[in-house]
């Protein structure tokens, strides 16, 4: 059974899309074909997000490890075998999971700045027609609510800027 043997965990708008797609142009580093699989943090899941457009996450994320195996069929002699999800910083399930899993793997972590990351997220989803508001700061008053009524990661704009307590599971997990 294949696995990574690194994973690129986070933060999201960061540049992790970007380190993806350049990673996978190296001849010695195998990426998942997608981006994003999900499946340290859903893992045995059924996904039932609730906010507009989340049924796209529902759908694509993998919740089952022969599907996430799956992922790595195309391995053959790639020395660096990666995936790249920004969820996994984020979620607190993941750390377990990846050490449960891949006991010796190695975390890329990118980080940006906690405010500027958040503001991207929400043009981000403005773009993409998902957010309702236009302004910000409405966006951010209604997170908690956003949060309670299960509208999936991707919505927590302020949350997600807690770098501190999400890199310290990591750490307690996993050697520098």
């Amino acid at each position: 059974m294949t696995l990574p043997n690194f994973v690129i965990i986070g933060a999201a708008k960061s540049g992790t899309t970007a380190l993806h797609t350049y990673l996978k142009q190296h001849p010695q580093v195998y990426m998942t074909p997608e981006k994003e699989t999900n499946f340290f943090a859903f893992e045995g899941e059924n996904l039932r997000f609730r906010g507009p457009g989340d049924q796209a996450i529902n759908a694509f994320s993998i919740t089952d490890i022969e599907e996430y195996v799956a992922e790595f069929a195309g391995v053959t002699q790639e020395t660096a075998i990666g995936e790249a999800c920004p969820l996994y910083l984020y979620h607190p399930k993941a750390p377990d999971r990846i050490k449960s899993y891949i006991p010796t793997a190695k975390l890329i972590v990118i980080l940006r700045n906690p405010v500027e990351r958040a503001f991207a997220n929400f043009l981000h989803l403005v773009r993409d027609g998902r957010e309702p508001h236009q302004e910000f700061a409405q966006a951010l008053k209604d997170e908690p609510q956003r949060i309670q009524a299960n509208w999936e990661w991707f919505w927590h704009y302020i949350q997600q800027g807690y770098y501190a307590s999400q890199l310290e599971r990591y750490c307690d997990r996993f050697p520098p």
